[in-house]
């Protein structure tokens, strides 16, 4: 081999770190799996029984860290496509202004910078910058975007071929064990070693199994990857179009005469507008001024009218209050007055009072004494019992009935007295 081929292969080895870390982790896997231990399980018989296992191996290892290494890579695009690269945009600029844009992106990071998104920022104010001008500056951003879009196919290529091999080599396996196990063999000799030729058989349909089982679960890794590229991809696109695509003003050099006589004409018209709008202004200034000053007397004489109207309130309040005051005294006379009837009739009820309860204690002392008349009655009753009985004995019934009239006589008068004493007294 001579020192350019070296160089070559160098390189390759250099530029995909992806086969680099495959040869080496295909070196680690086989010397695992041809340890004693492992023989005759099921990992060492589908991966170690022939050299085509060993290729489908070190290719299966190989777009697997092909695909991680993609997928690490995207988290710092996915960081670049937040980051604020430059200022916001407000209205259209002139193109010399990309100049001051391109080197405030190129302040970033140097991560930044590698990412998809500075590169795309970078090249994309660069032709503005260069040209002078943003013409055609649409299609160049289109164009850029198209390369991108180009590329990431171009970073899927040798993962398609692997992909794509690993099946075939599985094929070639399997035809490969298939005239390992028939064509060491005669027909004489064939029923003899059947179950040797089995064997070899089931061994090439291993090799198969193998490529097939490889190849899908590159292709379900790819599958993902590359649509998690394609959405930053998408996003890039989206910030270009929001901060770059409608920021530069686009001129034509053809009607660059077209436009100076425009905007001549545009200056005078602007001129007749302006002293327009003077005039304008000083009519309306003096149309304003009448209208303040007839606004000030009418206001004025709003200040007098409602001026007028507080003190005819305040007149009528005074003198409500006055009335309200005349009421009040006489409301508080009368109230002493009646206060006054009140308290005499008070002192008649406890003049009238105090007389009652003299009343009922003349009342108590005259019910007592006919308490005590009453006692008497009842030992007069008793014995005028024992003289009826003693005059019924003795048959003198006359003088006794003369005896008990002259007694209730005398019982009737006493009563009449204690009657005529109690009406005194009263």
């Amino acid at each position: 081999m001579t020192m350019s081929e070296n160089r070559k292969s160098w390189s390759l080895l250099k530029t995909d770190p992806a086969l680099v870390l495959a040869l080496g982790s295909t070196v680690v896997f086989y010397c695992i799996v041809l340890q004693p231990a492992m023989h005759g399980t099921l990992l060492a018989r589908y991966t170690s029984e022939h050299a085509v296992e060993y290729v489908i191996v070190t290719l299966f290892f190989w777009g697997m860290f092909d695909i991680i290494l993609k997928l690490l890579a995207l988290p710092r695009e996915y960081l670049a496509t937040r980051h604020e690269w430059i200022p916001p945009k407000v209205g259209r600029e002139p193109a010399s202004k990309s100049v001051e844009l391109l080197a405030h992106v190129r302040n970033n990071s140097a991560w930044l910078l590698a990412s998809r998104t500075g590169r795309r920022l970078i090249n994309a104010l660069t032709f503005v910058a260069e040209k002078g001008s943003a013409a055609d500056y649409r299609e160049h951003l289109q164009h850029l975007a198209d390369l991108d879009d180009q590329e990431s196919h171009t970073n899927y290529t040798v993962l398609r071929f692997v992909i794509a091999v690993t099946p075939i080599l599985g094929f070639l396996g399997t035809v490969v064990h298939f005239g390992a196990a028939i064509g060491g063999f005669s027909f004489e000799d064939m029923e003899a070693k059947l179950p040797e030729i089995v064997s070899g058989m089931g061994t090439a349909f291993n090799t198969t199994s193998v490529a097939l089982a490889t190849a899908m679960t590159m292709m379900f890794a790819m599958f993902l990857c590359e649509r998690v590229e394609l959405s930053v991809v998408a996003s890039i696109d989206r910030l270009i179009d929001h901060d770059l695509l409608h920021r530069f003003e686009v001129k034509d050099a053809n009607i660059v005469p077209f436009l100076a006589v425009i905007q001549t004409a545009n200056r005078e018209a602007l001129d007749g507008i302006a002293r327009t709008s003077q005039e304008q202004v000083k009519i309306w200034t003096k149309g304003l001024d009448v209208l303040f000053e007839h606004f000030a007397e009418r206001q004025r004489l709003e200040l007098l009218r409602e001026q007028a109207s507080f003190d005819a309130l305040r007149q009528r309040y005074e003198s409500f209050e006055s009335q309200r005051e005349d009421q009040m005294r006489q409301f508080f006379a009368l109230i002493d007055k009646r206060h006054d009837e009140n308290w005499a009739q008070i002192q008649l009820a406890l003049d009238r009072a105090s007389m009652f309860r003299e009343d009922v204690s003349q009342l108590l002392q005259a019910m007592n004494a006919i308490a005590r008349g009453e006692g008497r009655l009842v030992e007069l009753q008793t014995s005028l019992a024992d003289n009826l009985r003693l005059l019924n004995d003795s048959s003198q019934i006359d003088s006794a009935l003369h005896g008990l009239t002259a007694a209730i006589h005398l019982i009737t008068s006493r009563s009449r007295t204690i009657g005529m004493s109690d009406s005194a007294a009263a």
